[in-house]
């Protein structure tokens, strides 16, 4: 994360809210704290949802939207959907409830 802070990519999400625990740990975000606070991954769900009906409205395909809803939907049915959505990595990871 130092290295891509430090060049054009340097992002939100690297920067502040990276949801790797380890690196997580120097800026307090909820990946350094089980994932608890933040945007919550039902939220997130939500968004989603609503990305994809407006695709769907004028006929745009979303299929990586579509599979990150998926994916987002597990993570509810595992009981993380109010965790961050950064818990992603490590639902994808395998941890679950």
């Amino acid at each position: 994360a130092n290295v891509m802070n430090s060049s054009t990519a340097k992002c939100w999400s690297c920067d502040v809210n990276n949801p790797h625990p380890i690196v997580a740990q120097a800026k307090q975000s909820p990946a350094s704290n089980n994932y608890d606070g933040g945007f919550a991954s039902n939220l997130m769900l939500k968004d989603l949802g609503l990305a994809i009906d407006a695709a769907q409205n004028v006929n745009a395909a979303l299929p990586i939207g579509t599979a990150t809803q998926e994916l987002y939907r597990m993570i509810s049915k595992h009981g993380l959907g109010d965790k961050d959505f950064g818990v992603m990595l490590h639902f994808l990871r395998g941890g679950g409830k």
